[in-house]
């Protein structure tokens, strides 16, 4: 559908037509694109169970975020400081450093928890 507006301006005192535009070329952005305009990196937990984290950065403090099973988010900072433990009560923390604008995911292997960078081309981060 085109949108078309007529505006009076004050120059001519005469009606203009606004230039239309197709409404259907409108998408929204996924977070992971979202991420590259207004900064941070997205994280998927790909684990069965809500996944506590900080992320945090240089000039930003810790923030704490909780993420369910199957869901994405974007964050600022350059870090990640997260229990690698998946057995309870076990709890081991574990700094991940974060590309910016990249995309992780945190993945179960056995009782451990560990961040996968989906950017790079061997599909594991440095941990």
């Amino acid at each position: 559908m085109m949108l078309q507006g007529n505006f009076t301006t004050s120059q001519t005192e005469k009606d203009t037509s606004l230039i239309g535009f197709d409404e259907n070329c409108l998408s929204e952005l996924s977070s992971e694109q979202a991420s590259n305009i207004v900064g941070g990196f997205t994280l998927r937990n790909n684990t069965e169970a809500p996944r506590t984290f900080y992320n945090f950065g240089e000039n930003l403090p810790l923030k704490q975020q909780t993420l369910q099973p199957g869901e994405s988010g974007t964050y600022q900072g350059e870090f990640l400081l997260y229990n690698s433990s998946a057995s309870k009560p076990g709890i081991s923390p574990a700094v991940f450093k974060a590309d910016p604008s990249g995309s992780f995911s945190l993945n179960q292997s056995g009782t451990k928890i560990i961040p996968t960078d989906l950017s790079s081309s061997n599909g594991s981060a440095d941990c």
